[in-house]
């Protein structure tokens, strides 16, 4: 039996995939390129899985303004470091429609001079808009990278400075 699902969300940034495994159930990731052959593949239809439509759920409200609170017992973070993992937790920290700086990540996890350890455990992120790594910005103010590309780094920002 294959322990492993996705499934595809109909979203204002185009389709997206939800990666998770089934027994237990944990969310894997999240696939934000509106596109992606995951995407384009996967049925954009109400699931099966109960625990998928939470999640779903939890996506659609964040483009109706609500702030995530992220499941953390469902997301699985086992591959990554535990410093890694700080950061994503110091991320959801970060309120709706705001910004912070990879300083200011760097700092609230004891490593002031972090910053590109911050980028990189970043761009490792693998549940984009429940940890809402697109929320941090580079001190210049640029916006910086994003695993989905600037374009819609930028989106979404602007999209929750509009709520």
């Amino acid at each position: 039996m294959n322990n492993a699902g996705f499934f595809c969300l109909k979203t204002p940034i185009g389709p997206i995939a939800i990666r998770y495994e089934q027994t237990p159930f944990r969310l894997t990731g999240i696939d934000l390129r509106p596109g992606g052959k995951e995407a384009a593949s996967a049925p954009c239809a109400k699931s099966s899985v109960s625990a998928v439509n939470a999640v779903n759920h939890m996506i659609l409200q964040y483009f109706q303004g609500v702030g995530i609170d992220p499941p953390w017992k469902i997301l699985s973070m086992d591959h990554l470091t535990p410093l890694q993992q700080k950061v994503l937790y110091e991320t959801v920290q970060i309120p709706y429609g705001t910004q912070k700086t990879y300083k200011w990540i760097a700092g609230a996890i004891g490593r002031p001079r972090a910053c590109r350890f911050v980028g990189s455990a970043l761009g490792k992120n693998p549940f984009p808009l429940i940890i809402p790594c697109h929320r941090v910005i580079r001190s210049d103010g640029r916006i910086g990278h994003f695993g989905s590309g600037p374009a819609l780094k930028k989106w979404l920002i602007d999209f929750e400075s509009r709520q």
